[in-house]
Parts: C-alpha cells; sequence; structure tokens
C-alpha cells in the first residue's frame, strides 16, 4: 500500500470516527450546534491540510481544495446564527457540499478517461456524497440533538465513502 493510500485510509478512518463521535454526544446531552459545527469544520480543515501536505508530491489537490472550503464555511459559522435557525445551518452544510463535490469533480476530472475503473467509482461516491448531503441538510429543522445525529450520520457515510478510493486502489493494484 502507497503512503497516499495509508494517509486517505486514515483520514477516513478518522471522519468514521467523528460520525460515531457525533453520534454519540447527544446521549450526554451535548445539543450545542453551532460550536460543534465549528469543531467539525476546524476539524476537518486541519486533517485535509494534513492529508494535502503529507500527500502532495502525488500532484493530488482534493486535500487544499477542501480545506479552503471547509475554512470558508467555518467562516460563515461563526458569523451567522446558527444554533436557534435550522435553515442557516442547512444552508451552510449544502454550501459546504457544493465547494466539497466541486473538489471532488476536479479530482474526478483528473481521471479524464470516463472508460477507466476509477472514474466511475469516482462519479458514483461523488453522487452519493452529493445525495447524503442534500438528505442530512433537508433533515436539520428538528431539535438540536436531532441536528446532531443527522449530521453525525452524514459525517459517518461520508467517510465511508471516503475509504472507497484507498481500498479500491489497493485491490486493484493486488489483482
Amino acid at each position: 500500500m502507497k503512503k497516499k493510500q495509508k494517509v486517505d485510509m486514515g483520514i477516513a478512518l478518522i471522519l468514521i470516527l467523528i460520525g460515531v463521535v457525533l453520534l454519540i454526544l447527544p446521549l450526554f446531552e451535548i445539543s450545542n450546534i453551532k460550536w460543534l459545527n465549528t469543531g467539525i469544520f476546524a476539524l476537518y480543515t486541519i486533517l485535509n491540510s494534513i492529508q494535502y501536505l503529507l500527500t502532495k508530491e502525488s500532484k493530488d489537490y482534493e486535500g487544499l481544495h477542501s480545506a479552503i472550503a471547509s475554512i470558508i464555511v467555518l467562516g460563515a459559522n461563526l458569523l451567522l446564527n446558527t444554533q436557534n435557525n435550522p435553515k442557516t445551518l442547512a444552508m451552510l452544510l449544502l454550501t459546504w457540499i457544493i465547494l466539497m463535490s466541486l473538489a471532488k469533480l476536479k479530482k474526478m476530472d483528473y481521471y479524464h478517461d470516463k472508460r477507466d475503473r476509477m472514474w466511475k467509482i469516482r462519479a458514483f461516491n461523488l453522487g452519493l456524497f452529493i445525495l447524503s448531503g442534500v438528505l442530512a441538510s433537508i433533515n436539520l429543522s428538528y431539535s438540536g440533538e436531532i441536528q446532531i445525529i443527522v449530521i453525525g450520520f452524514f459525517m459517518l457515510i461520508h467517510g465511508i465513502l471516503e475509504l472507497f478510493d484507498p481500498l479500491v486502489k489497493t485491490l486493484i493494484a493486488h489483482s
């Protein structure tokens, strides 16, 4: 397994862990969505910056683009009132989904050949990412605990989708 695949797999596992932690937080009556979102976007920015720095020799800029998208939404999250306004929270998540989709689309375009297996897998991943993000955004109109659970499920799904790429590349290399 190459260094890039190990880093990508590690980041994906951390995203899955973040999703699991978010699913558990409402059990401890932690429901301040504004500060949890701030923490999630800050952590996501840090993780993607680290991912980019560790894999920049592979000329993969998805980590950098994802970090920039997360910084933009992090700043908007700090400026806007998302605590008692689910529509603002949904719009922030949708903005992040759009920016992340553009970063993923840019990486998908890197493969150029639409007959390539990795292009098809990336297209499928992008479609699932957008679908899960839109569904998560739609379901943010409930209480703070439900919002945290919905975002937790979204991060869990996002982590699983991010895990596909390094696993498939490893399986293709070993077959």
